[in-house]
Order: C-alpha cells, then sequence, then structure tokens
C-alpha cells in the first residue's frame, strides 16, 4: 500500500477532485481514501461519484451523502446547503444512489487507521476544541483499541489532534506540513476540504498518509476555481456558494 491519499468533503466540485487525484499520482499515489460528503453544494456531483468509482476509492459516508439518500435529514441544514441537496437528488441516478447506500458510517483500514466522517458515532457531529478531541479519543480507547489514527472530515480544515500516553491531548502546529507519527499516541486527523476548503485558502486541501514510514504530509492544489463557479451559477444553485470557493470560507 505504502502510500494512500486520504480526501474528504469533495462536495460535488469536479475540477477540485482532479486536480487533487493528479497531484496525487503525480506523488506516486494509487491507493485512495475519502471520508464522505462526496455530494452537496457544488454542480458535479454524479461526475465526482463516478471518478471516485473509476480510481476504486474507498471510503465513508458524510451527512450529505445521507440526505442525498434521505431528503429529511436536509430539513436540518442551513438553506444553502438544503437548496444544494436537492439540486443533487435530482442529477442522481440509481446507479449513483446505490453507491452512496453500500458506503458505511465508519470503516477500519490497513495500517490500523479508522474512517468517518463527522466522528466515529456520527457524520453530523464535529470535532472542533479540546473537548470534543478528548471525548473521541476516549471512544477509540474503549471501541476501537487496536487504532491509532482516526481520520475526520466534516469541519473542512486541515487539523490534527494527538493524545499522548498519559493521556494528555493536544494539537498539532500544521506550519510543518510533514508528520512522523509516534506509535505510542493517538491522532485524529482531519486532511481538510477538496471541493470546498474553510481555511482562507481557496486550493484543494487533502493529505498522503505514508504507511511505510508512518507519516502524514498536509497538501493543497490550485484548481480552475472559476470552471467550478461558472457550473454552480448555470445549475441555478445559490450565488454565494460560488463565491465562497474564490476565499476558501
Amino acid at each position: 500500500m505504502a502510500r494512500v491519499a486520504i480526501l474528504s468533503d469533495i462536495h460535488g466540485n469536479l475540477e477540485a477532485l482532479e486536480s487533487v487525484l493528479k497531484a496525487a499520482r503525480a506523488d506516486g499515489v494509487e491507493t485512495f481514501w475519502h471520508l464522505g460528503d462526496v455530494v452537496g453544494y457544488n454542480a458535479d456531483p454524479t461526475a465526482c461519484l463516478d471518478v471516485l468509482r473509476d480510481c476504486g476509492a474507498r471510503g465513508v459516508q458524510g451527512n450529505h451523502d445521507l440526505a442525498a439518500l434521505d431528503p429529511h435529514i436536509a430539513e436540518s441544514f442551513n438553506v444553502l446547503a438544503y437548496e444544494a441537496i436537492h439540486y443533487t437528488i435530482q442529477q442522481l441516478n440509481s446507479s449513483h444512489l446505490a453507491q452512496l447506500h453500500t458506503l458505511p458510517l465508519c470503516r477500519t483500514m490497513e495500517g490500523g487507521a479508522l474512517l468517518c466522517h463527522g466522528t466515529p458515532e456520527t457524520p453530523h457531529s464535529y470535532i472542533l476544541n479540546l473537548y470534543q478531541a478528548r471525548r473521541i479519543f476516549n471512544l477509540m480507547r474503549k471501541k476501537f483499541p487496536d487504532v491509532r489514527l482516526c481520520f475526520f472530515g466534516h469541519t473542512h480544515q486541515q487539523k490534527v489532534w494527538i493524545q499522548d500516553p498519559r493521556g494528555k491531548v493536544f494539537s498539532y502546529d500544521l506550519s510543518e506540513k510533514t508528520l512522523v507519527l509516534n506509535p505510542q499516541d493517538l491522532y485524529l486527523i482531519n486532511p481538510g476540504s477538496v471541493g470546498q476548503p474553510r481555511q482562507r485558502d481557496s486550493r484543494a486541501c487533502f493529505l498522503i498518509f505514508d504507511t511505510d514510514h508512518y507519516a502524514v504530509t498536509f497538501r493543497a492544489v490550485p484548481y480552475d476555481v472559476k470552471r467550478a463557479q461558472e457550473k454552480i451559477l448555470r445549475a441555478g444553485l445559490p450565488e454565494y456558494l460560488a463565491l465562497r470557493l474564490q476565499d476558501g470560507v
């Protein structure tokens, strides 16, 4: 396996997804994992599902993926997300729905890694602060004792939380883009969003997990934002969904 590209929150942004896959393959990556929310917000949900299927990506369901299968879930979304998920539902055919339906809510992968969208409990909750991170580390120790790494998404922001053997929880300074993992520690790692980054940086985010050297490298690559914006507007989706891509918010 050696090198794995881990993607999250693609959200129907084909231009961003294609740029990420191109960059990952240039780095020698042939294996792809995703953390859910393949659909929603942007204009190309079906094309993104097709691309992930064709490259053999394995992953989990996000809350927008679940809403595409059960529109009642979208009733709790904000108005932008609600409009976008109903656009998405109109685009998906039976094979795309089946593709989303077969995704689990979380899954254990090679290298002792756990994939989830929000948390291992539910794709709807967030890991945003120290208290939430500590709670999920406690959950990992009880329910996933053989897992050292949990890759999660949902926040659209690159982040690492670490728990050392003493139980101390702290965040990692991402000014250093490569983190060599300590096998004695537990990790919660977010690769950021491919299709709708929220770090005031318009580039598409992902990470590469090197299983041989037990390290993760955070990446961000430019893509054709203008084309993605034009597609959103042509689809009749809310204008703000196009505008936010340029500012990375």
